[in-house]
């Protein structure tokens, strides 16, 4: 590859961990192609390999960086005043996102992801990573609620940040089943089955 400025060379790669993310969601991961790829991105073939060695790769890489911003969001929601704003951030972040269809694309990629991970070890390293860094972020919010009487203290807090991975995995799984998922009304429900003192008015405000 030709020697290229640092900008250019961080976005031709954004171009194609784009370019990718279209694909895969529009065509499956396995019936997408690099050359679908190399077509969605406009850059030749010889451009994509220079960055990576092929689709398992390029997921990878899009799985990396969605952990990557997961974490900043799930650290703005830690980092709240009080836990009804944490809880608040969660929703907006996590939930109402939905109504974003990039957002909409990557989460159709995770479900197909989770299952090739099933049989693919790298895959499934970087699935386990993206959950153990959502445990890690989520089990101190848990454990500040409780401090304040908000939350049972006889709940353990990594294995209710495991629910609460659960419960978005599982509305991923019911998104790409059926896009006529009420994503506002979902976010309202959650919001109350996290906090039962609150009413969920906030929650499809994002």
């Amino acid at each position: 590859m030709p020697r290229i400025s640092a900008a250019r060379a961080n976005e031709q790669r954004g171009r194609i961990l784009d370019a990718a993310l279209t694909c895969f969601a529009r065509e499956g991961f396995h019936a997408a192609t690099v050359q679908d790829i190399v077509e969605e991105s406009r850059l030749s073939p010889g451009a994509i390999y220079g960055y990576f060695k092929g689709k398992t790769e390029i997921a990878m890489a899009i799985a990396s960086e969605r952990h990557a911003m997961e974490r900043r969001r799930m650290e703005f929601a830690l980092a709240a005043p009080d836990i009804d704003t944490g809880l608040q951030r969660l929703v907006e972040g996590f939930v109402l996102e939905l109504r974003n269809p990039k957002e909409r694309r990557w989460r159709h990629l995770a479900v197909q992801l989770w299952a090739e991970s099933l049989s693919n070890p790298r895959l499934k390293r970087e699935a386990l990573a993206g959950v153990s860094q959502a445990v890690d972020v989520l089990a101190p919010m848990i454990a500040q609620a409780q401090r304040q009487g908000r939350w049972p203290q006889h709940l353990d807090p990594p294995s209710a940040a495991r629910v609460m991975v659960a419960v978005l995995q599982g509305i991923s799984l019911q998104l790409a089943w059926d896009g006529r998922v009420d994503i506002e009304r979902f976010a309202v429900a959650l919001r109350i089955m996290l906090d039962p003192s609150s009413d969920g008015a906030g929650a499809a405000t994002g």
